[in-house]
Parts: structure tokens; sequence; C-alpha cells
């Protein structure tokens, strides 16, 4: 189904370079050493994919990442209200989980990156120029990655890159200003683009390694968010710097946009409804899915501009609670999915399904055909597969905890919730330990997001035309109408229902809380907890960023400070 081997050997690469944070892995290789390692270009090539490990992590996209991410939104409602009261602690050990996971990616990269640098080129055996290069633009738009996720999540821990990586262990940190993040990341990112592939010369074993349009997009997204979590929030919006970073971002999006290396997913003839629904589904399935006529493929397809490479190759020990250690998938089957065994902790809120347009659907839709692409309804098939047990119908009670019912929520007529369906269709149910272990990829970029982007960019700057059309270019994908002028209103929309629990939502309604333009106002938020929606769950100056763990706080013996509210 997979490269599983490729896989795998970035699971048993990471059990050899452990950081600080690593006590997980104490009890599996205390082997290698910087001493004994580093020492050989293969050496360095395992270093290398274990960077990738993190984002497969329980405290990434292996479980928590969706857990908060995909639940404090507005759109999810999870089966206890905790989640959508936005509660949690410094003292949470999921809290932690992240934070570990993030530095864990942080420590590996830069400990390439030291390790290459003072080698060089000349001394490590076998290594080539060319090799060396691109191992060194690999760590660095990775770390670029941990780096932009460590600055949105926590606002301002703490910071540091090859040149001062920890020597003690229990050194004191202290916080980061939020700009050191920020300029590393794009100076990483600049740096690393030159030297990385385009996805078209990717050979198969190397498909999931980061491509120059991947880190093209990431630099136009990280500038774009700076615009708000950095330059709004401290009254700097509208500077000469301010527009530099855009012009930037524009310029960065516009270049993986003409690349040709990308496009949309589009329902192919004869347009039926499967292959509208299909031609969307694609992008967070784990199986190519078949029309009546047309094959639309999965993972990596044209639409993909970066995505982490799960599988549900054989787990080590067993054991499918560490995923990216332990287990080469995730466990978000297990937790979210339809899957009858599963917790089945999320349901939609059906407040979402008025969002999507009724004016200008395609036949036979009778609204945007992205909503029946987001949410399944009652007696929908799980399945294209007539042999699966998950073809028949889906059942309340059985296959979702009817979650909105509970809470007297006015639901679409003719079902009694609204389960998610990206990720979850088909139902991962073959494999020895479904559904945990699910081998879903997850999709950190794809092209949709990439014309999304510069459209807002495009709109801050003052619009030339392009940013519209980019707009609409997402819009014609499915037969929508086009919009005529570009506003906040018009991005905000539609990137909600076109990247709804895709994980965007929670940092785009943040960041544009930050922008008196965008105007987040957090009163007005549906957050689906009661019928009568009267509570507002978010403190303004609190809940934008989660807090520092008070383990990293307690270590650091006080001079890491904790952020405001918690």
């Amino acid at each position: 189904m997979k490269r599983t081997l490729y896989l795998l050997i970035i699971i048993l690469s990471s059990l050899g370079f452990a950081s600080c944070t690593e006590s997980v892995l104490d009890a599996t290789s205390n082997s290698l050493t910087v001493e004994n390692w580093y020492n050989t270009a293969d050496d360095f090539q395992m270093a290398i994919n274990s960077c990738y490990v993190t984002m497969m992590g329980k405290g990434m996209h292996g479980r928590l990442y969706p857990l908060f991410f995909g639940v404090w939104d507005d759109r999810t409602l999870f089966e206890t209200t905790g989640r959508d009261r936005l509660t949690t602690n410094s003292s949470e050990g999921e809290v932690e989980d992240i934070f570990d996971e993030l530095y864990q990616g942080v420590y590996r990269t830069s400990k390439v990156l030291e390790q290459l640098h003072e080698k060089g080129v000349d001394g490590i055996r076998e290594m080539t120029e060319e090799n060396y290069k691109y191992i060194e633009a690999q760590a660095k738009a990775l770390r670029a990655l941990y780096y932009f996720h460590l600055v949105i999540i926590f606002d301002r821990p703490f910071f540091y890159n090859e040149d001062n990586i920890p020597q003690d262990l229990l050194k004191e940190f202290t916080n980061a200003d939020q700009v050191m993040f920020w300029d590393q990341i794009e100076k990483d990112l600049e740096e690393a683009i030159p030297n990385l592939k385009y996805k078209s010369d990717l050979p198969d074993e190397d498909v999931g390694r980061i491509t120059k349009g991947a880190a093209g997009s990431l630099l136009g997204k990280a500038l774009l968010f700076k615009h708000y979590y950095y330059h709004e929030r401290f009254g700097k919006g509208g500077s000469e710097a301010d527009i530099a970073d855009l012009e930037k971002a524009r310029d960065a999006l516009s270049e993986v946009i003409g690349s040709n290396e990308y496009e949309l997913v589009k329902p192919l003839t004869p347009f039926t409804r499967k292959d509208y629904l299909y031609a969307l589904l694609c992008n967070t399935s784990f199986k190519d899915l078949p029309s009546e006529n047309n094959v639309y493929k999965s993972e990596n397809n044209m639409e993909s501009v970066w995505e982490i490479q799960f599988s549900d190759a054989p787990m080590l020990q067993n054991n499918p609670w560490l995923p990216g250690y332990f287990g080469s998938g995730s466990l978000n089957m297990q937790f979210f999915s339809p899957h009858e065994t599963s917790y089945r902790n999320i349901e939609a809120n059906p407040s979402f399904y008025w969002e999507f347009e009724t004016e200008g659907a395609p036949e036979p839709f009778d609204r945007d055909p992205r909503c029946y692409a987001t949410f399944y309804f009652d007696g929908e098939s799980m399945d294209f597969d007539p042999e699966s047990p998950y073809y028949a119908g889906i059942n309340p009670g059985l296959n979702y905890k009817t979650i909105a019912r509970g809470r007297k929520l006015t639901t679409p007529p003719s079902t009694e919730g609204l389960p998610v369906k990206k990720h979850y269709f088909p139902v991962y149910w073959e494999g020895e330990n479904a559904p945990f272990n699910d081998p879903t990829n997850k999709r950190l970029i794809r092209y949709a997001d990439v014309l999304l982007l510069y459209a807002e960019v495009m709109y801050i700057l003052g619009d030339d035309g392009t940013g519209l059309n980019a707009l609409n270019q997402v819009r014609g994908r499915v037969d929508m109408p086009p919009v005529d002028v570009l506003t906040p209103d018009v991005i905000i929309h539609e990137r909600d229902v076109e990247l709804g629990y895709e994980y965007h939502r929670w940092f785009d309604l943040v960041r544009w809380s930050f922008d008196p333009q965008w105007a987040t106002d957090w009163n007005e938020i549906d957050w689906g907890i009661n019928a009568q929606n009267t509570v507002n769950p978010f403190v303004v100056g609190k809940h934008e960023f989660l807090p520092i763990p008070i383990k990293e706080i307690d270590l650091s013996g006080g001079n890491l400070e904790q952020n405001p509210g918690w």
C-alpha cells in the first residue's frame, strides 16, 4: 500500500537520537552518542530521517494536534463539554506532550545542522557536496516547521538553534522574543529552498520529504501569519517591515502557484455525485477512490503540497499508543472515526451545515458539494467497497454518539447528527490492529490552501485581480459560481468551507482576532455547547495560546514565565 520500508527506517532511526525531552526513549536505546555517530553519510541520512518523526508523534498529528486544534474550534463538538469549553492547564500531560514533541524536532534538526557545520563535507565519510546540501536543506525546512508551530501555539517559549544547543540539560531557559522565531523561520526556509528538490523530481522512495514547493508554501504561510501574530498584534501593521514580509509571502506563494507542480483535483466527466465527492475526499483518504467511471488518487496526489506519511506497517512491540515510535500509523481513527469500536469522540457542530451556500450549486446537489464531503449523513455509506462491513449506512448511536441531539442543538433534516467525514472515509477496518495504527496521511498543506493564502495576502496588499482569481479557482473546482469582489468575509467563508476539519480553523480565528479589519468576535461564535449558545469559553488574552508546561517553568527555576491567564 505504501513505502513501508522508508517509514520503518524513520521510526527505527528515531530510537537513537535522544534529546532532553525524550525520556520515553531512555529504555529503548542508550548505545548511540554524538561521539560515535555523525561520521558517515549514512549516519546523517538516518539522522535526517529521524527529524521527520516529530510530526507523526502522539504530541502532534499522531493524536493530540487534532484533539486540541481540531476540537477547540467552533466547528467541532467533543463528546464532553470540557474540551469545547477550552479547558486545560499547565500541568496537563497532553500540553507537555505537544511542547516536548516540537522541541524534539528542534533538537534533532539543530543537532544535524551543528554536526554538518562542525565536520564539513570533507569530514564526513562518503558524503558528497550535493547530499550535504540536501540534508542541510531538509533540516532547516523541517526546523522552520517546528519553530512555526511553537510560536503560534506557545507564543514565547525558549529558543535555540545549532549555534547554542544546550549542553546542560537543566539549563535555566528564559522566554524568547517572538521575532526570534519568525526571523529564524524565514532564514531557514530561504536558505533551504534552493537546495531542495521539486516534487516531480523525487524518486518514489523519497516521497514525503520536504520539497521546494512545500518549503515555499510554508514561507508564504509563515510570513502571512507573522503579519497577524506579530505586526498587527503589536501595533506594527502596515509598517515598512510588515509590507516587506507580505510582499515576500506573495512572491513565495506565487512561485509555488507558477511552478506547475500542483493542481486542484477536479471532478471528471460524467460529473456524477461520486465524482464531485471523491475529487474532494481523495485529499483526506488513505485509499484511492473509484467513482462509477474514474479513480481519484488519494495520498501524495497532484493537490498534495506536504503531507505526513503514515502507514499500517506492523507495530514495534505491538504497541499503538506511541505513534511515530512504536506505531507507523496514527491514533486518529481510534479516537475520532465512526468505526464501531472507536471512541467516536467528535461530531460536527450542526451550525456549520448552514454555512454551505445553496445558490448556484451544481446538480445533483442542493448546496455546495463540499458540504457532503465534510459530513456524514444518516444512512450514508462509510466505504465505497460493497465487501466492506462499513458499506452499510451510518447509524446514530452505533457509529456516532449523537452529541448534538444530547445538547438539544438543531440538526439538519433527516439526521440526528453530523459525524466528520474528512479523514474518516473510508473507515479503516482491515488492518490487524484497526482502528489503531490508522494509515491515513495528514496533509499539512494542499494546493487549495496555497491559493487561499495567496488570495488573502493579495487582499491585504491591494489585489490586482490575481488574488480573486486564485480564490475563484478553489470555488470553481466544485463548480460553485465565482465571487465578484475579494473581501475578508469572502476569504473567511472560503477557508471555512474548503478546509473544514483540516486543523486550520482555530489558528485562522486566532490570527484574524489580532487585526480589527478581520475582527474575530469571540462572543458571536456558535460554540455548540448548549442550545441557547449562552457560553463563550474564550478568554481574550489567554486562549490565543496554550500554557507553557509547568514542568518547564519549574526546571527553569522560574526564569521561564507563564503565558497570561494560565
